[in-house]
C-alpha cells in the first residue's frame, strides 16, 4: 500500500536544522504514526511522502513555507501579569500556555518573565527555519472509520480521547 489520503503511515525520522544540527528524531521501535492527507505533519514532508510505501527512505529539505511557516513578529506579545489568572502569573521561560482568544484556543510559549509582564510567542519554535528530514516508512495501512472521524491516527494501544 502507498501513502495517500486516508492512510495511516508509520515513520521513523531524523530532523535537522539548516546547520545540520539534530533537532528531533524517532527510532523504528518508536515510530511516529500519522493520518496522511489530514495536515497532521508539515506540508512539505507530507508531499514528499505521498505515494511512498513500506521500506521507502526519503531525504527532503524544506523551506519555512513548507514547514512551520515564516516567523511572525506580530505573534510575540508582552502582556501584563495582571491580565493572567493568578495561577498563571509565574510561568517559566520555555513553558507552554494554552490561551483562549476570540473563542479559539492557541498555544503560546513563554519567552520572558519580568516583575510586571510576561512575553509570549505564538510562533512554532521552528518557524522561519529550513528543515531537513531523513525518513524511513515502516508501514502504510488504510485508516479506520474512527481515525477518519477523529482526524488523526491511533497507534496500537495509544488511543486516548
Amino acid at each position: 500500500m502507498r501513502a495517500a489520503k486516508d492512510t495511516v503511515v508509520h515513520i521513523s525520522y531524523t530532523l535537522r536544522d539548516g546547520g545540520k544540527q539534530i533537532l528531533d528524531q524517532s527510532s523504528p521501535e518508536d515510530a511516529f504514526v500519522y493520518l496522511h492527507g489530514h495536515e497532521n505533519i508539515v506540508p512539505g514532508l507530507e508531499k514528499a511522502l505521498e505515494g511512498k510505501e513500506t521500506g521507502a527512505k526519503v531525504s527532503v529539505s524544506l523551506t519555512p513555507d513548507e514547514g512551520y511557516g515564516d516567523y511572525d513578529p506580530a505573534l510575540v506579545r508582552k502582556v501584563a501579569k495582571s491580565e493572567f489568572p493568578a495561577r498563571m502569573r509565574s510561568p517559566k521561560p520555555g513553558q507552554m500556555l494554552q490561551i483562549e482568544e476570540d473563542g479559539h484556543w492557541k498555544v503560546w510559549r513563554v519567552d520572558k518573565v519580568d516583575a510586571s509582564h510576561i512575553t509570549i510567542d505564538g510562533n512554532h519554535e521552528l518557524a522561519g527555519q529550513d528543515l531537513h528530514f531523513e525518513v524511513e516508512v515502516h508501514d502504510v495501512r488504510s485508516a479506520t472509520p474512527e481515525e477518519l472521524e477523529h482526524g488523526h491516527a491511533h497507534a496500537p494501544g495509544h488511543h486516548h480521547h
